[in-house]
C-alpha cells in the first residue's frame, strides 16, 4: 500500500511539473507581435545574438572587421585563429566603446566587478 501510494505520487508530481512547464512556454513570451511590429514583453534573454554597429576596425596589418557591441556597451571584433580556425571575440578595450556608445546614445556599462 506504501509503495502504490509514493508511485502515485511520483506521478503527480512529474505531471504538475510537466503542466508548470509548458504553461511557462506559452504564455511568458519574451515578445510580442502586432501587425509586422515585434516587441519586447519586457523579458530579455540576456545572451542575445552580437549587434553589429555602422563602424569598422582596421588592423595594422590593414584589414577591416565590423565592430559589435554587447548589452553592456563593451565593443569588439570577431577574429578567426589562425592555429585552430575557431572565431573569437578580440574587445577594443573601454576608451573606444565609451566612444562609439556616445555616438550612438547608448549607455556604456562595461565590466562588471
Amino acid at each position: 500500500m506504501i509503495q502504490i501510494r509514493r508511485i502515485f505520487a511520483f506521478i503527480l508530481m512529474i505531471v504538475c511539473v510537466s503542466m508548470v512547464a509548458n504553461a511557462d512556454d506559452n504564455n511568458n513570451k519574451s515578445y510580442k507581435c502586432e501587425g509586422k511590429t515585434y516587441s519586447s514583453t519586457g523579458r530579455v534573454n540576456n545572451s542575445s545574438a552580437p549587434v553589429s554597429t555602422d563602424f569598422t576596425w582596421s588592423d595594422s596589418k590593414g584589414n577591416k572587421y565590423p565592430i559589435y557591441i554587447s548589452n553592456s556597451g563593451s565593443c569588439y571584433i570577431i577574429k578567426t585563429s589562425k592555429k585552430t580556425g575557431k572565431e573569437y571575440k578580440s574587445y577594443l578595450g573601454p576608451e573606444i566603446s565609451q566612444d562609439i556608445c556616445k555616438k550612438m546614445n547608448r549607455e556604456y556599462k562595461g565590466k562588471k566587478k
